[in-house]
């Protein structure tokens, strides 16, 4: 195998993926790193704006402690309850949109249900050898404890994305612009072949009969799984379009819409 694991401070981790670690490592960094660099971007448009008072542009870090400081304005307890039944549940956009809603929710909680379950998945790979002193097993149990809560949130985000395409394809009126934008499916196309190269993946190793072991006993030859083309590009293409891409995407809302909530404590 071309590699098995990465060795520090004498324990081994990355020793069970299914691609090359050096491959995942070096996506990850760009991803964040882009990620970061757009966050900053983004707060630092919002920061040149001159706020009510203000006699020069606050900047990226003025205008995100304006933004913490306005969430916290009436509290934590009202601040949370905004979280929850604004953000979390979008209780106006319910009221107003039934349909809307369930699109949102679905995408939404799809999206972040998956980053959640691959954090924790990453979280368990270092966690076993350092916290537990626990080889490779352990995280082997987590990951496939995650197998199910990772099928409901990507079949979440499918139907999410199914009723996403019929609302721009059926769409009349003003909302024929929404039809139309290039970007909407741009965003639609990708995170349909975030899922849908997911679950191929998945088939694929279920119909090679293979399972999350080390990667010095997988098969190397076809139709083996490690550095398998459809994963490695899953892989790849999902750390680069979800994350570095996200701050800027037209799905950037999905971080502007619930802090636009949270800063005006659950308004319209």
């Amino acid at each position: 195998m071309a590699t098995e694991g990465l060795t520090i401070l004498g324990k081994t981790v990355f020793d069970t993926l299914f691609i090359d670690w050096r491959i995942m490592a070096i996506t990850a960094i760009i991803s964040i790193i882009l990620f970061i660099v757009g966050m900053y971007i983004q707060l630092d448009k919002w920061g040149r704006g001159i706020p009510e008072g203000a006699t020069k542009p606050i900047g990226a870090w003025g205008a995100l402690s304006l933004i913490i400081s306005s969430i916290f304005s009436k509290g934590i307890g009202h601040a949370l309850e905004v979280l929850v039944l604004d953000v979390a549940f979008q209780r106006r956009t319910y009221r107003r949109r039934k349909l809307e809603w369930l699109m949102h929710i679905l995408i939404f909680w799809g999206w972040i249900g998956l980053l959640i379950l691959t954090i924790v998945a990453a979280a368990a790979e270092f966690a076993g050898p350092f916290l537990f002193n626990k080889d490779y097993v352990y995280f082997v149990g987590v990951w496939k404890s995650l197998e199910l809560p990772n099928n409901i949130f990507g079949y979440m985000l499918v139907l999410g994305i199914v009723i996403a395409i019929l609302r721009r394809l059926l769409s009349k009126g003003k909302d024929v612009q929404a039809r139309n934008a290039d970007i909407d499916w741009i965003l639609i196309i990708g995170l349909l072949i975030v899922v849908v190269t997911g679950f191929y993946a998945q088939d694929i190793r279920i119909g090679s009969g293979v399972q999350r072991e080390l990667i010095s006993t997988y098969v190397a030859t076809a139709p083996g799984f490690f550095d398998n083309a459809t994963v490695m590009f899953h892989e790849v293409f999902t750390l680069l379009f979800c994350v570095a891409y996200l701050p800027f995407s037209k799905y950037f809302h999905m971080i502007t819409a619930p802090l636009t909530i949270l800063v005006n404590h659950g308004g319209e």
